[in-house]
Parts: C-alpha cells; structure tokens; sequence
C-alpha cells in the first residue's frame, strides 16, 4: 500500500500491525511507518491540515516511545517539516483577513498566530500587520472608536519597536505610530 502511494491505507495496516504484534522486532519501523504515512498523506498548506496534526502527534508519540531509535533523525525532520507548514497555513489564513480588509478579524487573526507561533519566521511581519490593521480599523471607524483604536497603535508599535529594533517594516510602522499620536493629540486638544 505504501509504495503504491495508498498511505492512508498504508497506515492503518501499519498501525494494525504494530497493535498486533507488538512484542515483534518489526514493531518501532511500523510505529513509525505508520507516522511517516500519515505525514506523506497529508495535503498541501492550503488545504485543511487534520492530517498534518495527526502525523504529527504520531511521530512526537513515536519518539517518545522510540527515543533512541534509527529513525529517529527522520522522525524529527518531519516535525519540523509539519510545524512549519502548520505555521505557514495559520499565518496565510490571518493575512487573508487582512487582504480582506477585514481589520478586525485579521487583528484577533494575527495576535492568535502569534500566541500560537512564537518562534516563526513570520512573527515579524505579523507584528507590523497588527499594527497596519488597526490604524485602517481607526480611520474607518465612527469618532467616538477612534482614539482608543489609534491609542491600540501606539501600544502595538511600542510592543514592536521593543521586538524588532532593526526591522524591515520598521519605517512604515513609524509612519502609522507618528500619525495615530498627531490624531490622538488633535483629537484631545479638540476636547
């Protein structure tokens, strides 16, 4: 089933096997057969990643049962390989919402990604969007909404500033940060 690139079907009789014979030699190379063709089944980052997971759980389990196994470099890449692909799926699925100038689902969006991922590749970007979304949430908001929206600019730049010192996308968030502080100001002096 494996070779013939059933791996769903492969890994449900690997699986049934390890269940049944688990006192056998062949054991640890099923456990993690049955892992491995979890993973190879799973589908590109875009589509739905249940299989993903589950790859994963199966191979963190196997490692944990198998610490010192041969297998056990393989069985590591694939997570790492899973995670990353899992990380790009939820920072993809948080831009969308911006794209969709969907403010302040991307801002719930991205700050869940960022609790999520805190080591990705993409927490950078994520951080500016943040702040990106909710100065356009601000703008487009009623008065009585907008300075505690752009005050929300402020306390976010300020998080990221602290973050990222030298970032790339650290002029444009200036820029924002320095026109939501003019806002608030004008809209004090106003009062």
């Amino acid at each position: 089933q494996y070779h013939d690139k059933l791996y769903l079907l492969a890994s449900e009789q690997f699986k049934t096997f390890y269940e049944t014979y688990g006192r056998s030699s062949m054991a640890e190379e099923a456990r993690y057969m049955y892992a491995y063709s979890l993973y190879k089944s799973s589908p590109k980052e875009n589509l739905d990643q249940t299989s993903s997971i589950d790859a994963m759980a199966a191979m963190q389990t196997f490692l944990n049962r198998y610490q010192n196994s041969k297998f056990r470099d393989q069985a590591i890449e694939v997570i790492v390989t899973t995670q990353k692909k899992l990380e790009r799926k939820g920072f993809e699925n948080s831009y969308q919402y911006y794209k969709m100038r969907q403010y302040k689902a991307a801002i719930v969006a991205l700050n869940n990604f960022k609790d999520n991922f805190p080591d990705s590749q993409f927490l950078e970007e994520a951080y500016y969007l943040v702040i990106d979304a909710e100065y356009r949430l601000a703008e487009q908001s009623i008065m009585s909404k907008q300075e505690e929206r752009y005050k929300a600019v402020v306390e976010h730049y300020k998080e990221f500033v602290d973050k990222y010192p030298e970032s790339s996308f650290l002029r444009e968030a200036e820029k924002l940060y320095a026109d939501s502080l003019e806002k608030i100001n004008k809209k004090n002096n106003n009062s």
